[in-house]
């Protein structure tokens, strides 16, 4: 029997799921292997000024444009309307709405945001980020992909994005264009996906202006709002702090740390981006539900816990042999914030569990807490003792945070065991990481080049056999599930089988 959200039946969720996972680790893994060339050439070729004000006026952008997601996304893959062309269109319609609001909103804040920072170069540089949100609303036929679980046709969709992005910006930061290398080379690719996006959309976009979907859409979006003002004030009050403390120079350490720390959780937008349909799908079933929190979860920490653990050994290294010595008053962030951000990575998708059963409201508490965290601890640090001070002192938020997630995750999936789901996650992690500590405590001396490698390359294949050893279950059902199904060919009659 075929289920009214998907084209296929539904005994095949658990295989398209699986392959859907492949297909969206598969493009992360391309598309931020590209950002993060992007970025080392950008941190190269420009000084530590320019990515400072750059990651002042991006920061405010991608900021408010987080406020934009208010889950309007979420909430049409969630619904289940009879006519789908018309749901694509209203939802299109208030994101378009919300979208042109928010492009006035950044345009009338540049004036503000460089007299804040006392640099009126912010200013037009913050204009030529204003068509964000319009961009971004013109690539939502890829709802459309997403609800329906096509994810090759999604992510086709979506990485024009990057990769003409990347081609733009280091050509034009290569030819001598500056800081606004970044700026255009952005403009030049969500230009292209909006194209893209339009030409392959399933249904025209056209503008339904519905009344009680607005409302809908609006008791589940506010939660979300909450949570997104809250990850504004972290975000801008970090770059604002910095910038306060030590300068344009500050602002572009704090930038390039949550640069590269941002990739922590890809892993997680990879599975829980694939899983979220089938949540919907699933909502009734708790066991159900708590079997894909937990391989979800398990699967995604592979990823975190190895890139925040290898961040926080290799960080000086990092920085030493690639970034340049200007870098150095941020290895502590990248070290510290590493391990913070692989952390907070676990069990980070429960907040899509409960969405997919049309609640969003505890998403609003736990971003608070965060809040009141980052306000007492990090911050008051940062002035009192610097740049470490502030790094340590992300603990306090790490934990107000997880703190106020196991209790909404227990609320919900009761038999769901957290603890040991996370002393499991730790295991590769601490085996690789003890392996490196022990190499560097019996050596004793500085790192060469060579000797960096020979540890990233210990700690590598440490980590993936002892996971190899632990997950060989898990990582073997989901390898079945991805596995072509094979083609039973009837017998022919007359061919030695009965007519």
């Amino acid at each position: 029997m075929a289920s009214t959200r998907f084209s296929f039946p539904r005994a095949e969720l658990r295989r398209r799921t699986a392959r859907g996972v492949l297909v969206n680790g598969g493009f992360l893994v391309v598309v931020e292997s590209v950002t993060i060339a992007q970025n080392v050439v950008v941190a190269r070729l420009l000084s530590t000024s320019d990515i400072g004000l750059y990651g002042i006026v991006s920061v405010t952008v991608m900021t408010l444009l987080t406020l934009k997601q208010v889950g309007i996304d979420e909430q049409y893959v969630q619904q289940d309307e009879e006519d789908q062309e018309l749901a694509f269109q209203r939802a299109f319609t208030v994101e378009l709405i919300l979208s042109v609001a928010f492009a006035l909103l950044v345009a009338m804040l540049a004036p503000a945001i460089a007299a804040v920072y006392g640099s009126w170069r912010l200013a037009p540089l913050m204009l030529g980020l204003a068509y964000l949100p319009i961009a971004f609303a013109l690539q939502s036929p890829a709802w459309v992909f997403f609800r329906r679980m096509e994810f090759v046709r999604q992510r086709t969709v979506q990485a024009v994005v990057p990769l003409a992005t990347f081609a733009a910006t280091v050509t034009l930061v290569a030819a001598g264009v500056g800081v606004w290398g970044l700026v255009l080379g952005a403009l030049a690719g969500n230009l292209l996906a909006a194209w893209v996006a339009i030409r392959s959309s399933p249904y025209p976009l056209r503008l339904r202006v519905h009344g009680a979907s607005v409302r809908r859409y609006a008791r589940f979006s506010w939660p979300i709002l909450v949570a997104a003002v809250a990850g504004l004030v972290i975000r801008q009050g970090q770059v604002f702090a910095f910038d306060e403390k030590l300068g344009l120079a500050g602002a572009g350490f704090i930038t390039l740390a949550m640069t590269l720390t941002q990739y922590a959780d890809r892993a997680d937008r990879a599975v829980t981006a694939t899983i979220y349909p089938a949540i919907c799908a699933v909502k009734d079933a708790r066991s159900t539900m708590t079997e894909l929190f937990e391989k979800s979860n398990r699967l995604t920490a592979i990823w975190a816990l190895a890139f925040g653990a290898g961040l926080a050994l290799f960080a000086h290294d990092l920085v030493r042999f690639v970034l340049g010595s200007k870098w150095e008053p941020a290895t502590v962030l990248l070290q510290v914030l590493g391990v913070t951000t692989a952390v907070h990575q676990l069990g980070f998708n429960w907040t899509a569990f409960y969405r997919a059963v049309g609640v969003s409201r505890p998403q609003a508490v736990y971003a608070l807490a965060s809040l009141a965290a980052f306000c007492a601890v990090p911050i008051p640090l940062l002035f009192a003792t610097g740049i470490k001070g502030f790094a340590f002192g992300m603990f306090a938020v790490m934990a107000a945070a997880f703190g106020t997630r196991a209790l909404y995750v227990k609320r919900l999936l009761p038999e769901l065991r957290l603890g040991a789901l996370i002393a499991r996650a730790a295991v590769p992690a601490f085996a690789a990481s003890s392996a490196v500590l022990l190499w560097r405590l019996a050596d004793g001396g500085s790192r060469g080049g060579t000797e960096a490698i020979a540890q990233v390359v210990l700690f590598l294949g440490l980590y993936v056999a002892v996971t190899l050893a632990q997950e060989r279950k898990l990582l073997g059902e989901v390898g079945g599930y991805i596995r072509p199904t094979p083609v039973v060919v009837p017998p022919v009659p007359g061919e030695g089988a009965p007519a």
